[in-house]
C-alpha cells in the first residue's frame, strides 16, 4: 500500500454528462493535493495531484490542511502512472 501526503488545495465535483462517444457518466468528487516530489538530483518539485474520492463529506473543512491518504497505483502505459484513493481510506490530518 502507498501513502500520499500533501496539502489540500481544493475539493470539487465534476458534473455528470456524456463523453464524446455518447457514453453517459456519473458525477465525480475530486480532491486536489499539492505535495513535494524529490528529483534524482536532490531538488524538490511541487506536484498538484487530482484524486477521485467517494465521499466528499470526509474532506469537509480540510481545505488548506496537510493530510495523508492511502492510495493505490497502476500504469496503463509506459511512463504514465494513475493514482487512486484506496477503498474505505479516509484523510488523516498531519500534525504541524
Amino acid at each position: 500500500m502507498l501513502q500520499i501526503t500533501g496539502k489540500i488545495i481544493n475539493v470539487f465535483t465534476n458534473e455528470a454528462g456524456k463523453s464524446k462517444d455518447g457514453t453517459e457518466f456519473a458525477e465525480r468528487h475530486k480532491v486536489q493535493l499539492m505535495g513535494e516530489r524529490v528529483l534524482a538530483n536532490g531538488d524538490k518539485q511541487m506536484d498538484l495531484m487530482d484524486l477521485t474520492i467517494q465521499d466528499v463529506s470526509d474532506w469537509d473543512g480540510l481545505q488548506g490542511e496537510e493530510i495523508s491518504i492511502d492510495v493505490g497505483a497502476f500504469a496503463p502505459s509506459k511512463g504514465n502512472i494513475i493514482y487512486f484513493v484506496s477503498k474505505g481510506s479516509k484523510p488523516q490530518l498531519i500534525a504541524n
